[in-house]
Formats: structure tokens, C-alpha cells, sequence
């Protein structure tokens, strides 16, 4: 990515009142996080921390590539009523800073790690993934099986997914395209130019006062390099997961399915739905963003699981 470093930099140069126009409506529209910011390292990572901290259990909410802690605006103080929840921006996304190099599922982890130590939040975890974030939930588990107690994952991608060697031709395109468009969005950034055309990193429909703080953070240029980093490195970050433990086969799963009748996307879900003994799978009729279309059952399906622990005595090895 140094090449498109040095790109980006030569044209915020030369498009340089183009830039300070960007910087004024970054700097008009600033708006502050929801949550707290929690040192680790040289760094920060944003964090909403809720509900009582004498709960048992621990959710933690990971949203999809692109998208941030604001995804579970809805469902976090809905969870907070029964458990403690920790929704968090990885790094470069939200109000979290950028990171230099590169950035994989194992980074994020490692992250995510330090925030519970210093957050002092403690296990039994119950992990919820969406999409992207489901990979990430996945390698955590693996890597901190003693740690977690349940993993619900909503419409979670495969590590298949981001495999190479796993694609077609169409496949293979349809990375080629997007990869593209992550790239001059994050090289345009500087400039402004995704603010023009009113394309943001993360959602555009969100209700308000929440909207406000996309309009702020999704066009910060940040932004728009944890996303295309994400991506440029999202083959080794499904590696990472392709190489880890294999999840402890009695580890509750819950797999929450789209109605996306892709054949390679129903495959994935159908691999997802047989990664332990204790795996469920509950197919859906809403698109990508169930968690978005019908929080409700989100909640629904955190509150069983939990309920279930609760009724087996769940214990940490």
C-alpha cells in the first residue's frame, strides 16, 4: 500500500485548496464518539461500554467490514438490559485510530484483547459477529477458547470468501472491482471527493441523531484506508482463520442466515452451520444487515443463548 500512500499524498498536494475544503467540513460536521476511548499502546481503540457490570456473561458486538459500533445502535441498549455489552470500532474505523502497516483479524484480536484487560471486562465472553466481523469472532474463539462461552453470527462470511484458490472467474472479478473502488476511494479521500459524490464508508440510511455521526467519521480519510486495508488484506485475514485451532466442538453457535440464495454464499452458511456439535442455524427471510432489518431477533437469539448457558450451568473450563 505504500503506492497508493505516496498517490494520495501527491494529490492532496496538488489539490490542495480541494483538501483544506475537506478538512473545514470534516472539522464543520465533528461530532464526539458515543462511547470512551481506551488506550492500548501508542494508540486508541473507541469502545461502548453498557449494562451492569455484575452480569455473568459478556456480549461482544463486532460489526461488518466498513461499518462500525454505530451498527448496533439499536440492539446494544436493548442487550444492556439483561447483560454487560462491549461494542467497539476496530482500528482506523469510527473514532479509533489508524494504525500503520498492515491490518488483519489477528491485529483486530490482539485489540480486542487489550481493551477487555483494560476495560477490566471479564469473561465468560459471548461473541456476535456480522458479516466481516464474524471472521474476526471466529479467530478469537479459536485463539481464546478458555475465554468464550457462546458465538452467535450474524450472515458471517466464510474465510472460502477471501481465498484465492477458492474463486471462479466471476469471483475473481467481483474482488478485482471492489478492490478498485477501495482504493480510489482512499486515495481520493484527501480531496474529498467520496464527500461529493455523498459516499461515505458505512450506512447512509440510519435513523437520526445517528446519521450525523456517519456524515462526520465516513468521510474521514481514516476511514477510508481501514477499509481498503481491510479489504487489501482480507486473504491473509481468512488464512489467519484457515490455519487456526479448530473451536472446541461443544462451543454453542448460532448461525443467523440472509435470504441470499447465492450458491457459494448458501455453501459458506452451511459449513458455518456445522462448525461444532452445538451449532444451530437459523435461516431468515431479511437481506445482509439482519441485525439492521430485524434487530429484534438479534436480541431474541443473544437473550436464548444466554438463557441456555444459564440453564447448563455453563462453567469456564
Amino acid at each position: 500500500m505504500k503506492n497508493e500512500k505516496v498517490i494520495k499524498t501527491t494529490l492532496g498536494f496538488l489539490g490542495f485548496q480541494l483538501t483544506l475544503v475537506n478538512m473545514y467540513s470534516n472539522k464543520k460536521n465533528k461530532v464526539n464518539g458515543l462511547g470512551n476511548l481506551v488506550k492500548i499502546n501508542d494508540r486508541v481503540i473507541h469502545t461502548i461500554d453498557s449494562g451492569s457490570d455484575d452480569s455473568k456473561y459478556t456480549v461482544i458486538l463486532d460489526a461488518g467490514l466498513s461499518c462500525c459500533s454505530i451498527d448496533w445502535y439499536y440492539i446494544q441498549p436493548k442487550v444492556s438490559e439483561f447483560s454487560k455489552v462491549i461494542s467497539f470500532d476496530r482500528a482506523g474505523y469510527g473514532w479509533s485510530s489508524s494504525v500503520k502497516g498492515k491490518y488483519t483479524s489477528e491485529n483486530v484480536v490482539e485489540d480486542l484483547i487489550k481493551v477487555l484487560e483494560e476495560l477490566n471486562a471479564k469473561p465468560p465472553y459471548v461473541l456476535v459477529g456480522h458479516s466481516f466481523g464474524g471472521l474476526n469472532m471466529r479467530l478469537f474463539a479459536s485463539k481464546y477458547p478458555e475465554k468464550v462461552a457462546a458465538l452467535i453470527l450474524i450472515d458471517s462470511v466464510h474465510e472460502k470468501r477471501y481465498l484465492s484458490s477458492e474463486w471462479d472467474e466471476e469471483r475473481t472479478n467481483i474482488h478485482k472491482k471492489n478492490l478498485r473502488l477501495f482504493r480510489l476511494g482512499y486515495i481520493t479521500s484527501s480531496l474529498g471527493i467520496p464527500r461529493l459524490l455523498k459516499q461515505p464508508v458505512g450506512r447512509k440510511r440510519l435513523p437520526e441523531p445517528y446519521q450525523k455521526y456517519i456524515n462526520y467519521i465516513g468521510y474521514n480519510s481514516k476511514t477510508f484506508e481501514a477499509v481498503y486495508k481491510e479489504f487489501f488484506y482480507s486473504e491473509e485475514s481468512a488464512s489467519q482463520l484457515k490455519d487456526s485451532k479448530p473451536l472446541n466442538k461443544e462451543l454453542p453457535i448460532t448461525v443467523l442466515s440472509s435470504n441470499n440464495n447465492d450458491v457459494s454464499w448458501v455453501e459458506h452458511q452451511n459449513i458455518l452451520s456445522n462448525l461444532t456439535n452445538n451449532t444451530i442455524q437459523i435461516k431468515t427471510d431479511h437481506g445482509h444487515s439482519i441485525h439492521l432489518e430485524n434487530p429484534e431477533i438479534v436480541i431474541d437469539t443473544i437473550k436464548e443463548v444466554i438463557n441456555e448457558l444459564d440453564k447448563n450451568k455453563f462453567l469456564l473450563s
